[in-house]
């Protein structure tokens, strides 16, 4: 709940509403099916592994020997020199180029990061996206990028199999259980399309246009399409064979197992698991059953996920951690070293939760019985005892922190390593588990060397969870209760297991570890998942709409003038120097615009916005937001959406010379013959002239039977046309039109606010008042003029967002009966602006259409 506090800077402009509902269905609807399908994917692996021994898995793990494991990693090595690879081509078919620091960096952490997660479109993207950004590449062009460099995976793939199933037919028809012609004559039919994809491309990059802005993408060139699909190959390749290290005693070719490789990869990625868990292990288990022994294949599969997925995540994670160092920053430029560094809490983050998921599975395997042995000499049994078990919930905490860490919370940097040096002492009374400890103390290294990336100072718990998160947490403890299962098959099961204590009763010791992660993780969700009731807008108090005037006037954005309309709520900094702007209907709470003060404070304010609306159940949104503080979003874990464009005329290069300004000459020159004359109305005469203006006013809302507007547009109050100054149109002496103009103490840009005229007006007394509202503003000394943004206007559609840009094609083709898009952007273009992009940075993805929906109701003037 909110009250009101002491510290002035802790005031939002909402209180709890008690009649609220939870989210509902759609919020839950995702989280479910994701459960589902990792309690399926537990009952093939279950099916699979019945004939399975865990000591014969663990048996092969430890019989693997140095120069397996060597090969095994220079495979990897070689398969993320291909990745960028990949990302140079990639950039090539955008016409693009970054440094090639930045390139290595890019490539091999995206990489890293979409491997582990299985989300590469997303997660490898939002890493490129900060990476590359030092050159300028936009996120339209990551998408761009790819989508390119995905397709192209799903092609090399496609290709790999194709020509297995034709060259292999006859050694791939019993593993598959099919006859070698319907394999042949598949392999062909994949190769005659493909044949077709390439027979596609030219010699350049070629856009492809379309009615539907949606399906417009722009097609490689043949050089291009080509080398990609090459290094996707080579990456394929390369990957299998650091699998294929670690299968000595298989009794299958290479070829032959490259091919079922690709048709699993491929099935992963369909699969959308992370990383393809699940999916890719039980494709190769079941096609080479017949060639591989199941406990080998098991054994190799695991020591494949820890060096081809978990060992770049670990290597990323450190090399961002060395871009804190100030040998590595001598060495790099220091723009290219602050864009590394900012990516070290991510995989921290990732790096966390994966050591969290270790400690618990690891509490539900049987230790080494020589360690026990040696333990049972050192210590007691209580010690060991409660040692496995407390490893296993402080694995837990380290899965629900790791979100704090992502976050940049400077409690959860100090729980994490609190957490961490205490697992590491438990990992050793536990079962002297070495590769354990070494793996914490490496996560503890992480940390000391990335303490000052965690500057943000915030309760750890007062951040509310969403369903996602204890989800994710759920999967990993049902993956560890059947690791468990699995370990201990050959004990039955019986009460007594309960209370069995002694060095040598290994099943009991893990059954309560597990027991005791999961009634920990339960009780921890349900705790955070259990919403207080939603907030209910207040309109601001009248200290707050004053300093949030002081701080409008001090900085040079003028659309910031928007606060003084009174009807957002705002958030204040801790200094009270800065401030948010926000209003809030449904679940949606929706702050305009970019923070208004010091941009030193934003990152604190963003945070803390995002963490007050998850803790009233709710969904942040930030509307209108410009592109050179996109990362901070981006760190906050928000998704983008361009919104439109936004119009800045140059006063510095505006004039009416030249052809392209006839039409503006024409308007001055047509004015003048109907009578029109312009005066400016300074702040300080604006109330006496507010009946004049609200004549105007209300005759133009009447005559399109609309009412007044709100939160990202300006309406008409008293309160805030005084705040600013007008230029009114007269013609023959009758007041016909006016705008306002929002000005900042620094005289640097100015922004249209309102904007009225009679019914009876000249169509030329909108052009003729802002062409006369530029050069006036030009010669008072500002630099440029803000004539708002002109929305779903710019767009390149990428499929990487197929949803939105679909929706935005539409309405921008069709919207024109409620909405005249096109005539706006017509408009403002007479004035030959300068086009700036303007975002949506919005909580999930599938709510952000409700969002969009909520900020409609908003800008309507509705409250919740």
């Amino acid at each position: 709940m909110f009250h009101r506090h002491n510290n002035k800077s802790d005031q939002p402009g909402a209180t709890p509403d008690s009649a609220s509902k939870p989210s509902g269905i759609r919020g839950l609807l995702s989280p479910v099916l994701a459960l589902v399908i990792c309690g399926l994917l537990l009952i093939v692996l279950q099916h699979l592994s019945e004939s399975v021994d865990y000591r014969s898995v663990i048996r092969q793990l430890r019989e693997l020997t140095a120069s397996e494991w060597t090969a095994a990693l220079g495979a990897t090595v070689l398969s993320y020199l291909a990745l960028v690879g990949r990302d140079a081509v990639g950039l090539r078919y955008l016409g693009a180029a970054v440094p090639r620091v930045a390139l290595w960096i890019g490539a091999t952490a995206g990489s890293a990061l979409g491997n582990a997660t299985g989300f590469g479109a997303l997660t490898g993207g939002a890493v490129r996206a900060r990476v590359y950004g030092v050159a300028n590449i936009t996120p339209a062009q990551i998408g761009r990028m790819t989508v390119f460099t995905s397709v192209s995976l799903a092609l090399a793939l496609v290709l790999m199999t194709a020509l297995g199933m034709v060259g292999m037919a006859g050694q791939l028809a019993p593993m598959l259980r099919l006859t070698p012609t319907t394999l042949r004559w598949g392999g062909v039919a994949l190769l005659i399309a493909l044949a077709l994809v390439a027979a596609a491309c030219r010699r350049e990059t070629r856009p492809v246009r379309t009615r539907w802005q949606w399906l417009s993408f722009d097609i490689p060139s043949r050089r291009d399409l080509l080398a990609q699909v090459a290094l996707a190959v080579l990456d394929v390749v390369a990957a299998g064979l650091a699998l294929w290290a670690l299968l000595p005693h298989a009794d299958v070719d290479f070829v032959t197992f490259i091919t079922v490789y690709a048709a699993a990869m491929l099935l992963g990625m369909i699969g959308h698991t992370p990383g393809g868990v699940g999916v890719f292990e039980a494709a190769m288990v079941f096609t080479l059953s017949g060639s591989v022994q199941t406990h080998q294949m098991v054994a190799a599969l695991l020591a494949y996920r820890a060096i081809y997925f978990g060992v770049p995540l670990i290597v990323s994670a450190a090399l961002l951690a060395g871009f804190e160092g100030r040998a590595l920053k001598s060495r790099l430029p220091w723009l290219h070293a602050a864009r590394a560094s900012e990516l070290a809490p991510l995989f921290l983050s990732l790096v966390t939760f994966v050591v969290g998921g270790m400690l618990v599975i690891s509490s539900a395997t049987p230790a080494f019985w020589q360690r026990i042995h040696i333990l049972r000499d050192l210590v007691p049994l209580w010690v060991l005892e409660s040692s496995q078990m407390l490893c296993s919930v402080l694995g837990v905490l380290l899965l629900f922190v790791a979100r704090g860490l992502l976050r940049r919370l400077d409690a959860a940097w100090w729980m994490t390593l609190l957490l961490a040096v205490l697992s590491l002492a438990l990992s050793m009374t536990k079962g002297l588990a070495f590769v354990e400890a070494s793996v914490l103390g490496m996560l503890i290294m992480l940390l000391l060397t990335t303490r000052k990336r965690f500057n943000r100072h915030s309760s750890l718990f007062a951040e509310r969870f969403t369903a996602g998160w204890p989800v994710s947490v759920a999967m990993v403890l049902m993956l560890a209760t059947w690791v468990m299962l699995f370990a201990f098959r050959d004990v039955p099961y019986t009460q007594d297991l309960w209370w069995q204590f002694a060095f040598d009763e290994r099943a009991p010791r893990a059954l309560r570890a597990t027991l005791a992660a999961s009634l920990f993780a339960a009780t921890f969700s349900f705790w955070q998942l259990l919403r207080p009731a939603r907030g209910r807008f207040v309109k601001p108090a009248q200290e707050d709409l004053l300093d949030a005037a002081r701080i409008v006037r001090a900085q040079e954005r003028s659309d910031a003038g928007l606060a003084l309309m009174g009807d957002k709520s705002f958030l204040f900094s801790e200094s009270r120097e800065a401030f948010l702007m926000y209003a809030k209907n449904g679940r949606t709470w929706a702050a305009l615009h970019d923070p208004v003060g010091p941009r030193e404070e934003w990152a604190g304010l963003i945070s803390k916005f995002v963490a007050l609306a998850h803790a009233h159940g709710g969904r942040a949104a930030f509307y209108q937001v410009r592109a050179n503080a996109l990362p901070l979003y981006l760190d906050a874990g928000l998704t983008l959406m361009k919104l439109g464009e936004e119009a800045h005329v140059v006063l510095d290069d505006f004039d009416l010379k030249g052809s392209h300004r006839a039409h503006l000459r024409y308007a001055l020159k047509r004015g003048e013959r109907d009578g029109f004359t312009v005066e400016v109305i300074d702040r300080a005469h604006v109330p006496a002239s507010l009946e004049t203006l609200r004549e105007i006013s209300d005759g133009w809302l009447d005559s399109r039977d609309a009412r007044e507007k709100s939160f990202s547009v300006a309406a008409f109050t008293d309160e805030y046309l005084a705040a600013q100054s007008v230029m009114l149109v007269r013609q023959n002496g009758e007041p016909v039109a006016f705008v306002t103009f929002m000005t900042t103490d620094l005289n640097t840009e100015a922004t249209v606010g309102v904007m009225r005229h009679v019914a009876s007006a000249s169509p030329y007394a909108m052009e003729y008042l802002f062409t006369q509202l530029a050069l006036h503003l030009k010669q008072a000394g500002f630099r440029s003029l803000s004539l708002g943004i002109a929305p779903l206007s710019g767009m390149r559609p990428t499929p990487l967002a197929s949803r939105w840009h679909r929706f935005a094609g539409i309405v921008w083709r069709f919207g024109g009966r409620f909405y005249n898009f096109r005539g706006l952007r017509a408009f403002k273009s007479k004035f030959q602006p300068r086009w700036e992009p303007r975002y949506l940075a919005a909580s999930g993805s599938v709510g952000v259409f409700f969002t969009l929906a909520d900020l409609s109701l908003l800008a309507g003037g509705r409250r919740s």
